[in-house]
C-alpha cells in the first residue's frame, strides 16, 4: 500500500487519485475479511485524503469553467 501512496504523491492528478480511491473501495467491499483492522483504518484514511483531492479538483475545474464561461459572454 505505501508503494502505491508514494507512486500517487509524485502524480496527484484527478485521475490517479480516483483510481486509487476505486482501488481502496473495492478492497473495502470485496476484501475486509482477509484484512486486518490497521489496515482497514489506513485504507479508510488514505481514502478520505484521496476523496479531498477529488473534490478540490473538481471544485478548481469548475472555477475554470465558470471562468471561460464567463470570459466568453463578453
Amino acid at each position: 500500500m505505501k508503494q502505491k501512496e508514494t507512486e500517487l504523491k509524485g502524480k496527484n492528478t484527478f485521475q490517479n487519485s480516483f483510481k486509487r480511491l476505486e482501488e481502496i473501495l473495492d478492497k473495502l467491499e470485496n476484501e475486509v475479511e482477509d484484512s486486518s483492522l490497521e489496515e482497514i483504518i489506513s485504507y479508510y484514511q488514505e481514502g478520505l485524503k484521496l476523496l479531498k483531492t477529488c473534490r478540490q479538483k473538481l471544485k478548481e475545474a469548475e472555477l475554470k469553467i465558470e471562468k471561460i464561461s464567463t470570459e466568453e459572454n463578453i
